[in-house]
């Protein structure tokens, strides 16, 4: 990299980065205790909780809600998550098409009767929800969250360009025990571009997740338009009935499952016509959902669409965020690199200030540092990085999309990052006992 690009680099990584190390700090914590979630609230977190079911009959049901609240306009309905003997019918006030105006109606989905809303999380996991989705400032921090990500991914690559020009004298691993300001260096360096792959990942998904909402928005604005476009004429006859509207949409993905219904002419639906979402039922197709457009009047099949790419990247971001989809173990590595990420905002930090308090170059320290490797391919400055980062990606990817013994396999193979992690610090520890 020639000096006067390496220059605007390295400020921007500088100032960028002291800004993202901040915010990391509570992003990290946070994150590794959600992780374990299920793990800490006594849940299972492998239980396979979506599956093809048959929903029963709701006409019934819905009618009697229709008749108790007769001036409210019905705008969606769900099975609850968390308990699938509770439907939920959103009820828009007086007529209201915006789903911010309205009320929701809880009920058995076998005996119609009503029911209070499920109990929320456990205060504490819910503050610590909040706390790492939008630093408690709501809709808005939801958005601030997204661009911390955006923000730490350029950190990570920026960091990646000009990770060479300080690696010209060590070896890959190698840190230097003369000065604290060279040891912060060379660990900020190696646990950098040890995990490079997967931190990049943890900061796209993260701003994937934080800019969900606004996506839905762009979604609102673009797709429906054309679907409002498409289908402008609201339906002159009584609603078709809510099962043979969800029998349609079955009929038509077979080998998916209900997941959620707008009824016509709402902010999330054109006019005349249901939107019925569904979704798989394989580990990676459960993660993402069909549209299926549903005639009003007749129940019909109209057509299917798929969701545009960029929601369906926010659905997929939530599991590869947080590892919650290859169990235990997987959680366990997700984890170690979380921890082990640390070491970045508080490396970072300290260069930064000691650069600022002392102008002085750091002594090398060569004689005293440690190696943990040694051989021609840790002298390479670039070799062992990019090794990782195409495993780790590899991994990443293959114990997403495939499942049984080759999921196992790459569930696998993403320990050898944190294999050279803890064998790095296992030989930090006995350098320091000597």
């Amino acid at each position: 990299m020639t000096g006067r690009l390496f220059k605007i680099l390295y400020k921007f990584h500088i100032y960028v980065g002291i800004f993202v190390a901040v915010h990391l700090f509570v992003l990290i914590l946070t994150g590794t205790i959600l992780i374990l979630k299920d793990e800490i609230e006594g849940h299972d977190s492998h239980q396979e909780e979506h599956h093809a079911e048959v929903i029963p009959a709701m006409d019934t049901h819905i009618e009697k809600i229709l008749q108790k609240y007769p001036e409210d306009r019905p705008q969606s309905f769900n099975i609850e998550e968390v308990d699938h003997n509770v439907a939920q019918l959103r009820m828009g006030t007086k007529g209201s098409k915006l789903f911010r105006e309205s009320h929701r109606v809880y009920f058995n989905v076998h005996t119609g009767e009503e029911v209070s809303a499920p109990k929320k999380t456990d205060g504490v996991m819910d503050f610590i929800l909040r706390l790492h989705r939008e630093f408690l400032l709501g809709s808005n921090g939801k958005i601030y969250v997204g661009l911390i990500g955006v923000l730490y991914a350029f950190t990570l690559i920026s960091g990646f360009f000009i990770y060479g020009n300080f690696s010209r004298k060590t070896n890959f691993g190698e840190v230097r025990k003369g000065s604290t300001r060279a040891t912060m260096g060379d660990l900020h360096r190696f646990i950098g571009m040890t995990a490079f792959a997967w931190s990049l990942m943890i900061g796209v998904t993260g701003s994937f997740l934080g800019f969900s909402s606004t996506l839905i928005k762009v979604f609102q604005y673009s797709e429906l338009q054309k679907l409002n476009v498409q289908y402008p004429t609201a339906p002159q006859a009584p609603l078709a009935p809510l099962d043979k509207v969800i029998a349609s949409a079955q009929k038509a993905l077979p080998e998916s499952t209900f997941d959620f219904m707008v009824f016509p002419d709402t902010q999330f639906s054109p006019p005349g016509h249901f939107m019925v979402l569904m979704h798989g039922n394989t580990p990676m197709t459960e993660r993402l959902v069909d549209l299926v457009i549903i005639d009003g009047v007749t129940g019909e099949l109209t057509e299917v669409r798929e969701l545009p790419w960029y929601l369906k990247v926010a659905m997929l971001s939530e599991p590869l965020h947080f590892g919650n989809y290859g169990g235990l173990f997987l959680k366990i590595l997700w984890v170690i690199l979380s921890v082990a990420s640390l070491v970045m905002p508080v490396s970072g930090i300290y260069i930064w200030w000691n650069r600022r308090r002392k102008k002085a170059p750091a002594p090398a320290a060569k004689a005293t540092s440690i190696q943990p490797w040694k051989g021609a391919l840790f002298k390479k400055i670039y070799t062992v990085p990019v090794i990782l980062s195409v495993f780790s990606t590899t991994a990443v990817i293959g114990s997403f999309l495939v499942q049984g013994a080759l999921n196992t396999l790459f569930v696998a193979a993403l320990i050898v990052p944190v294999y050279i992690v803890v064998y790095f610090v296992v030989a930090w520890l006995k350098k320091g006992a000597q």
